[in-house]
């Protein structure tokens, strides 16, 4: 499993792979699937479709981003005129933004935050909501964000508010980050990987992610060893709010793993989601790989279709 608090940079490194396959075309190809099967799905109650097809556009707008914003800690201010039907809000730190340019080991996609531009007004647009992002100060992790119904674009200074404002002033320590709903996108991620270039691409592309991102977790278990990967999973698991679900058993020479079930398909299906045919390399797949680089073998015993597995390290 991938945590969805890892989902930031496995999505930057994504978009860099499309890069080199395709070109800019490649990356905007996906954003564009993306947002008309992922966050313009009408069957998931946590996509921005669903909400705006159930409270209308500008309402359903503020009810998906009430969701996500405070699911990934952001610290924003935020303006929402309910009556002229606008919002403002100016991200003074994006923690996705914030996590990319914080990593000293891998380089961010280069035009990252560009998608949220990309996804979210193509669904917007067909509720007549217009959408516009400032990126100027994505150096620095700050962007600002305007929303509104179509031929109604606000003209106000936002110090300067009016009796019928909601004033939301969101500080990222106020919330856990913990959005689940990237592991649905990091699914949807390596699908899209396998079906648009092959299986086998979808496997390199794990596998150069493994490589890359967690090459500061795999210098540790190559220095101290099985014990290092027993406690890297435990606290991946206590992240996840998952720990009841995972077991170990270390000894001198090996280290086998149980999950009891996944928690991400579980978290699927509440959605009325299920995980794609590519999920299960992220057990696979990516122990293997981060086996093999620390210098350990890996087995799959077995992997059923809730995710419960199990699998053992040895040296």
């Amino acid at each position: 499993m991938i945590s969805c608090t890892e989902f930031i940079p496995l999505y930057s490194e994504f978009f860099k792979f499309l890069e080199a396959k395709g070109g800019e075309k490649a990356v905007m190809d996906y954003w564009v699937h993306l947002s008309d099967t992922s966050i313009g799905d009408k069957t998931n109650p946590n996509s921005l479709a669903y909400n705006c097809e159930k409270y209308g556009g500008y309402e359903g707008a503020r009810a998906y981003w009430g969701h996500t914003l405070t699911e990934e800690a952001c610290d924003l201010y935020m303006i929402c005129n309910p009556v002229k039907k606008y919002t403002y809000s100016v991200m003074r730190h994006c923690p996705s933004k914030g996590m990319l340019n914080s990593l000293k080991h891998i380089e961010p996609y280069h035009n990252y935050c560009e998608h949220c531009n990309v996804i979210y007004s193509r669904i917007l647009k067909d509720y007549d909501i217009e959408y516009e992002m400032d990126h100027s100060m994505i150096d620095k992790a700050m962007c600002t964000e305007l929303y509104y119904e179509k031929g109604h674009r606000p003209d106000f200074d936002y110090t300067k508010l009016t009796d019928e404002c909601i004033v939301i002033d969101m500080k990222s320590e106020d919330n856990k980050y913990l959005h689940r709903d990237f592991h649905l996108i990091g699914d949807h991620a390596i699908k899209y990987c396998g079906d648009k270039y092959g299986r086998d691409w979808a496997i390199d592309f794990l596998t150069n992610f493994v490589i890359n991102f967690y090459s500061p977790q795999i210098a540790d278990f190559k220095a101290k060893g099985l014990v290092a990967l027993k406690e890297w999973l435990e606290k991946l698991y206590e992240i996840e709010e998952a720990s009841e679900l995972l077991h170990t058993n270390l000894n001198d020479n090996a280290l086998e793993v149980t999950i009891d079930k996944s928690p991400v398909i579980e978290y699927m299906h509440t959605l009325n989601q299920k995980p794609s045919e590519y999920y299960i390399e992220q057990t696979r797949t990516l122990y293997a790989a981060i086996a093999k680089e620390s210098g350990f073998s890996f087995e799959l015993i077995y992997y059923n279709d809730d995710g419960s597995t199990k699998f053992i390290f040895s040296k």
